[in-house]
């Protein structure tokens, strides 16, 4: 009898343990590769910085710090990021230029990660300053002014999609095989703003297929991307290399390299190069990839890398209180 009660005591504590072992945190799918979504760094004011109102006459210094977060799963560096404030003139709040007002980051922001059991590790943080500021100039009656905050950064979005990989193509309508070769695929992205949207592939030939996918920005539509290799962020409309994003084939089957058409600056073999989104639309790419002498059938993945350069900004209203009103006390 006592030993009938002990199992019963071990088992109810079992069952009220087992919540306790559940994962913490937000989970994902396990079942698909990515963490996933549309954000590679999210970007904030800290509380009070910039304040809601400082005074003229210099006679309050205060700072401006942006945190940063990376939600997104790739890593950027220090070298490849900066912050810069606008809305100000850099002499009339003590600074000498607006080379003061613009900063990298202090320090490397690590990729989100998705663990084997589904629960995400955060990415980096970090926090980019601004400091000793003061209004320089006597105003005449109290100034509101807009502070934005410009944030830069180079980054990536990997995409993986399964396909199907057939040596007898005409198999493709007898049904009951392992995949099919025409139909419409599932994408699947890495967190971050530019994603392969849509995928279709179908054969053309005899052992030749075709792949053709949409390129589009999913971020916030305020925000603007750039050629990767930019020196910085400029979104003027003569800027040539404004909504460029260079695409890169990084898989094969069985070491043959699919070959994409309409590619600026395209490579030797036709797997990489840039495309341009014109007016941010979405972009068409077809690749081609050639299966002669395959004879088994199976799924495969086609991995894609997209890379580019990065523009979002965050803004707030600053009153500044000209000290001869008496609005100070």
């Amino acid at each position: 009898m006592k030993y009938n009660r002990l199992v019963i005591v071990l088992v109810l504590f079992a069952v009220f343990l087992l919540p306790a072992c559940k994962p913490k945190g937000p989970t994902v799918e396990v079942t698909t590769p990515f963490i996933g979504g549309a954000n590679g760094l999210l970007a904030s004011f800290i509380e009070g910085a910039p304040p809601e109102y400082i005074f003229d006459n210099g006679n309050y210094p205060f700072g401006i710090s942006v945190k940063l977060e990376n939600v997104g799963e790739d890593a950027v560096e220090v070298t490849d990021a900066y912050v810069e404030i606008q809305g100000i003139n850099p002499i009339d709040f003590g600074k000498a230029s607006q080379a003061d007002l613009k900063r990298n980051l202090p320090n490397r922001l690590e990729a989100a990660r998705k663990n084997f059991d589904g629960t995400i590790l955060p990415g980096g943080q970090t926090v980019v300053e601004f400091g000793e500021l003061r209004y320089l100039p006597d105003l005449h009656g109290n100034t509101q002014v807009k502070i934005r905050a410009d944030v830069c950064y180079n980054y990536r979005t990997q995409t993986s999609t399964k396909v199907c990989i057939k040596g007898d193509l005409l198999r493709d309508v007898e049904g009951g095989d392992i995949c099919k070769v025409a139909e419409e695929k599932q994408p699947q992205n890495s967190g971050g703003p530019i994603h392969v949207t849509k995928l279709r592939e179908a054969p053309i030939g005899t052992g030749k297929i075709q792949l053709t996918f949409e390129i589009a920005h999913v971020g916030d539509p305020n925000d603007a991307f750039f050629n990767v290799e930019s020196p910085e962020c400029d979104p003027s409309i003569a800027n040539p290399d404004r909504n460029m994003v260079f695409i890169t084939v990084v898989s094969d089957v069985n070491g043959r390299i699919p070959k994409c058409e309409g590619l600026q600056e395209a490579s030797e073999d036709s797997s990489s190069g840039f495309v341009t989104l014109f007016e941010g639309a979405p972009r068409i790419v077809t690749c081609s990839i050639d299966i002669s002498g395959i004879e088994s059938t199976f799924e495969d993945l086609f991995e894609v890398d997209l890379e580019y350069k990065y523009m979002q900004s965050i803004e707030k209203q600053m009153l500044i209180r000209d000290v001869s009103t008496g609005e100070s006390s």
